[in-house]
């Protein structure tokens, strides 16, 4: 008996194969083989399935599994990636990735969403850009209008797996929280953002809770996965990776830093935040409150290749550790790795050596996160953060994160909490749980 957790993250996709106790005992891991060309940011279809392929067939080889032991399937997604297919299904673009910036002519968008209604109907409390698929689609209606009106529907990328998978059509309400047509409290696409986004409803796929049955695995589906495998909708990969490690049950407010770092908390206050994101969460009444920086771990590792490539990165940590907190006066600028040569760093000096400008990397994350925390947690719902993502996994990062922001965090002691979190879905929807609670409160003991 086996739960595979699939993460479709922006970075990577990564898949994780769960036992009945909740034990990883297989995972892979491939780069996202993104396409970038001037501001597109695509993915070929069959590079994405071949990929996820990659990372099952990696996952199965550890696990010394028989694929036929798959119990159950869910996954996690980064969210306002999308493709635009015909009346048979069939891929009429790649897929558009959100990190995408073809921006339109139009400016109606633009102006519809300043208003304080955008807000409030939809909960998304950043604001409007090209990261949007409806910003993009709008750039389809202008400029691609002959592919646009062949266009049967507009599938978000959890919501292409699935149909793919299994024929169902279906995107979940964690997901399409990011994209700017959901009513967040009524949980339906939201009429008058359909009518200025000149998205016609019948194109959009019907919104389902997390945890919703997606149907079975077809024979022939294009993960080579046996048929019949039932598949259940997860979500958001940072509500996933908060998912993962207990936030609902055991916590709630988790972090995950990785390619961008964010802050969520786990809330029944239905209070919109300023730079906060809100999603219905796992129950009903309850939210995930979210908000995210792109100053996360994309600067360690930009360091490491510009700067220090014979080092691998513990050993930069190790130098790192050694360094004092506040760096002797080496400021990282956010998004260091974004400036030209080291002109991210302030009051540089010839003596310092890696281990300073790493550790002033994670100082400067640090701080961001902080920022974060403030903004989701305005009333101090939790003294507790747990962490997630790559960071994780560093006990000095998390010892710095303690320290500048005045909570306790606890490092997440499982591998994948976004794959974990998707496999509890798969869990609780197969009937080994009676909710993800109880999946949390069984396969977290200790956490």
């Amino acid at each position: 008996m086996l739960f595979l957790g699939i993460d479709m993250g922006t970075s990577y996709f990564k898949a994780g194969l769960f036992n009945r106790e909740g034990q990883l005992v297989g995972s892979g891991s491939v780069k996202v083989p993104v396409h970038n060309k001037g501001v597109r940011a695509e993915l070929d279809t069959a590079r994405f399935w071949h990929s996820l392929r990659q990372c099952i067939h990696a996952a199965f080889e550890e696990a010394k599994a028989d694929r036929r032991t798959l119990t159950a399937m869910a996954y996690s997604s980064q969210a306002n990636t999308f493709i635009l297919t015909d009346t048979g299904g069939g891929p009429l673009t790649p897929l558009v990735l959100w990190t995408d910036e073809r921006v339109p002519d139009s400016r109606s968008l633009t102006i519809f969403t300043a208003q304080e209604q955008w807000t409030e109907t939809t909960g998304i409390g950043i604001p409007f850009g090209a990261g949007f698929c409806i910003s993009k689609a709008q750039w389809f209606r202008e400029q691609a209008q002959d592919l646009w009106r062949r266009a049967a529907a507009l599938l978000t990328l959890p919501d292409y797996f699935t149909f793919c998978l299994t024929g169902e059509r279906m995107v979940d309400t964690s997901t399409a929280s990011l994209l700017g047509l959901m009513d967040v409290e009524k949980q339906v696409w939201w009429p008058e953002a359909l009518a200025v986004s000149g998205i016609d409803e019948g194109l959009l796929s019907p919104l389902c809770a997390i945890g919703a049955a997606g149907g079975t695995l077809q024979p022939g589906n294009p993960l080579a996965l046996p048929s019949g495998v039932p598949l259940f909708a997860g979500g958001l990969d940072h509500h996933m990776a908060a998912v993962g490690v207990g936030t609902g049950a055991k916590a709630k407010l988790s972090e995950s830093t990785g390619t961008v770092i964010a802050a969520v908390l786990y809330s029944r206050n239905p209070k919109r935040l300023k730079e906060v994101c809100m999603a219905p969460a796992l129950e009903a009444g309850a939210y995930f409150k979210m908000s995210f920086d792109r100053n996360g771990a994309a600067a360690l590792e930009w360091y490491r290749e510009t700067y220090a490539l014979p080092y691998t990165m513990e050993a930069l940590l190790e130098m790192a550790a050694a360094v004092p907190a506040g760096c002797e006066g080496l400021e990282a600028l956010p998004c260091a790795h974004l400036y030209a040569g080291k002109s991210g760093f302030l009051n540089q000096q010839d003596r310092f050596h890696h281990g300073y400008y790493i550790r002033a990397i994670m100082e400067s994350t640090a701080i961001s996160l902080k920022q974060l925390i403030s903004k989701v947690d305005t009333e101090r719902e939790s003294n507790a953060v747990f962490s997630t993502g790559g960071g994780a996994k560093s006990a000095l990062w998390g010892v710095i994160k303690e320290s500048l922001i005045g909570r306790r965090f606890y490092r997440n002691k499982n591998n994948e909490a976004a794959c974990r979190g998707a496999a509890m879905v798969a869990a609780a929807g197969a009937g080994i749980f009676t909710s993800v609670f109880q999946a949390q409160e069984s396969w977290l003991p200790h956490e």
